[in-house]
């Protein structure tokens, strides 16, 4: 193995590689929603946009490649990590407290378990909306995938914005850990610059997870 293969696996190469495509992840989040929203202003222009996105194949497939590397790329630093330390630790802690002096939460103890839960609603959501009802519609001439009306009706269902609401928060408070312990893992977080960061990331996860968790609850309550 390379030197630099050798440090990609190991403890701290890990690290950053987890780091660097969890922040990756939340910047697609940031730019999905984005343009989610738009369903909220104008249904047939969320439609353009989809379909925008859509129709430029070569540039869609090598998207979706990509995001699906990033995320197996998190997925096999984390469970590599976790082996690692429960190796180190065979043992787990008979007690556990949050001083208020490090990161340690119930989130942070639980980041393997949220990441599968995220892992499964991530398949479940593809199937809901990408490989849901198909409908067409024609808009200024052009024929294209109805997404709005498939994404009103799913969320037109409470049992269907409940699960979705209750999975957004769980990614809320995985995503809020993993944001912030990327900053520490790339070595940017330092005494002085902690608060900062921390409130910083806060912002940042519950404007774009908030934004999530209106639109279900928006269609529900107001329609579009």
């Amino acid at each position: 193995m390379s030197q630099i293969g050798s440090f990609l696996m190991s403890n701290i190469g890990l690290k950053i590689l987890m780091a660097v495509s969890g922040i990756l992840m939340s910047l697609f989040l940031l730019a999905h929603v984005a343009g989610n929203l738009i369903i909220l202003v104008s249904p047939e222009a969320f439609n353009e946009y989809a379909h925008l996105l859509t129709s430029n194949k070569a540039l869609l497939y090598s998207a979706e490649a990509g995001l699906v590397a990033v995320v197996a790329l998190h997925i096999f630093s984390a469970i590599v990590l976790s082996r690692r330390n429960r190796a180190a630790r065979p043992q787990a802690y008979a007690y556990k407290k949050n001083t208020g002096l490090s990161r340690r939460s119930w989130a942070s103890s639980n980041m393997i378990w949220t990441g599968s839960f995220i892992v499964i609603f991530l398949v479940f959501h593809i199937l809901h909306f990408k490989f849901g009802d198909y409908v067409e519609t024609e808009q200024d001439g052009v024929v294209m995938r109805d997404l709005a009306d498939t994404v009103v009706a799913g969320f037109s269902n409470p049992w269907t914005v409940a699960f979705y609401v209750f999975a957004l928060i769980l990614i809320l408070m995985h995503l809020r850990h993993g944001v912030r312990s990327a900053f520490a893992s790339l070595g940017l977080e330092s005494l002085r610059w902690a608060p900062a960061i921390q409130k910083t990331s806060d912002l940042f996860v519950f404007a774009v997870m908030g934004a999530f968790i209106l639109i279900p609850l928006w269609i529900l309550i107001l329609g579009v």
